[in-house]
């Protein structure tokens, strides 16, 4: 593979590996914004629960009371789903997680590619130039001897 068609497939991987990087900076800002967003819901939950407790043995009315259970079981509910969210999130972050280290991995490798095809031309070029030098001393020792 020559070195122009490498630095095209480097240039390619470098775009992917970045558009992953920048996807997986979403992925983390949503999975931290619903993690937040479930511990303020687990907070209010356990404060209004709190609240009902203290309620309750100042004495409520039996309509209160089921008002406010079934305003705390809509609360398990929203929790609930919001625990579902924050998991699909962090599984979605673990997929983008892995598919950055799939591109930096295929970056690495073409990098890796490119750094021995450099090696190998500087190694012809050194073979090249000695040979050019051991042939320039051949000339001049030849012209010494006539």
């Amino acid at each position: 593979m020559n070195q122009s068609s490498l630095d095209a497939l480097i240039e390619i991987a470098t775009e992917k590996r970045d558009s992953a990087a920048a996807a997986l900076g979403e992925l983390q800002t949503a999975r931290s914004k619903s993690q937040a967003q479930l511990d303020a819901l687990v907070r209010y939950r356990a404060e209004y629960g709190h609240r009902l407790a203290e309620a309750m043995a100042d004495g409520l009315s039996m309509h209160r009371l089921e008002n406010d259970q079934r305003f705390l079981a809509a609360l398990d509910a929203a929790i609930a789903q919001q625990q579902d969210i924050v998991a699909s999130n962090e599984h979605r972050l673990v997929d983008g997680r892995h598919q950055w280290q799939d591109r930096q991995r295929r970056l690495k490798s073409f990098d890796t590619l490119a750094e021995r095809g450099r090696r190998h031309q500087a190694q012809r070029e050194a073979r090249r130039e000695q040979q050019d030098n051991d042939e320039a001393a051949g000339r001049a020792s030849r012209c010494v001897h006539l």
